[in-house]
């Protein structure tokens, strides 16, 4: 299945907030692609549009050449790829693993072997960073690790979801591309959330801060991103988080932030792991870990 006239078959498992818009962007871009979900309830918008939905993880590998994975933490991507009915099991293993979910490099590398091992297919870590928009609009930035020859079959694919598509190495380089990109991201939105405080107590709105920083040293993409989301009068996402922050400096703790903030825990815990495991300080993370913490535990109005 080589060839000037070879066009893979794309499987994607996991539709959430980011995998869904993928998926559909996929499609829109004229790929094949079929889709499977934990949840049933959210293939049905795809089911409607003609996608093709099988009834197992196992169905949908073997119809497919390339599978693609967004999911929530490596115990998601293991239980699909080697649970009941998984990859592993299928009649006819597809080619590549392409998986987008944000896991260590040492659970992708292991994941990995055994797949190989037990099938002979190939992984690509492939995790994401743009979020919803950039899936929507195809402007993600991915970072993949893996075998070049491997990167090279899935790039038409890949290319069809980014804006910056980079191979970055060997297996298991992508999450680690992944684990510095949240460091970055984390502290800036953080740092935002820390400016406006300071800005509004002393009278000046982050509304009017974030548009008079618009293109100098200080401004960002995330910082893009929450004024595009102002103006759009949007509640959550990455300016809720920001505005979840500013409410801690004074005392306040959102209440719709308490037990919701599981992925920056996640995240933060494996650029952890990596950094204890070469002994890199990481101080400025610890100190976002600390906010996340207190944003998602505690309960009542006050800090």
């Amino acid at each position: 299945m080589t060839g000037n006239n070879y066009t893979p078959k794309v499987g994607f498992i996991g539709l959430g907030d980011i995998g869904a818009p993928m998926a559909m962007r996929l499609h829109e871009t004229g790929h094949e692609v079929a889709v499977w979900n934990r949840t049933t309830a959210r293939t049905h918008p795809f089911a409607a549009q003609g996608f093709p939905v099988p009834h197992s993880v196992s169905e949908l590998a073997t119809m497919c050449d390339i599978v693609c994975l967004c999911l929530s933490s490596a115990e998601a991507v293991a239980d699909v790829v080697f649970g009941p009915d998984g990859i592993a099991s299928a009649s006819a293993a597809p080619r590549i693993i392409v998986d987008h979910s944000t896991i260590s490099p040492k659970d992708t590398q292991a994941l990995a072997h055994r797949l190989y091992t037990q099938t002979g297919t190939t992984w690509l870590d492939a995790p994401v960073s743009g979020g919803p928009p950039g899936a929507r609009a195809g402007t993600l930035a991915i970072m993949v690790g893996g075998r070049r020859e491997d990167f090279e079959t899935a790039e038409p694919i890949l290319a069809s979801l980014a804006k910056r598509l980079t191979h970055v190495g060997d297996l298991g380089m992508g999450q680690l591309a992944k684990a510095s990109n949240q460091i970055i991201g984390f502290i800036t939105t953080a740092a935002i959330a820390e400016a406006f405080a300071f800005a509004e107590a002393a009278g000046l709105s982050a509304k009017t801060l974030s548009e008079a920083l618009t293109g100098g040293f200080a401004d960002s993409t995330v910082l893009g991103e929450y004024r595009r989301a102002s103006a759009a009068e949007e509640m959550g996402g990455l300016k809720g988080l920001i505005e979840a922050y500013m409410d801690l400096s004074r005392g306040y703790i959102r209440p719709d932030y308490v037990g919701k903030i599981d992925i920056l825990h996640k995240d933060i815990g494996i650029a952890g792991a990596i950094a204890q495991a070469n002994g890199t300080p990481i101080p400025l993370l610890h100190q976002v870990e600390t906010l996340g913490r207190l944003l998602h535990y505690q309960r009542g109005a006050k800090a």
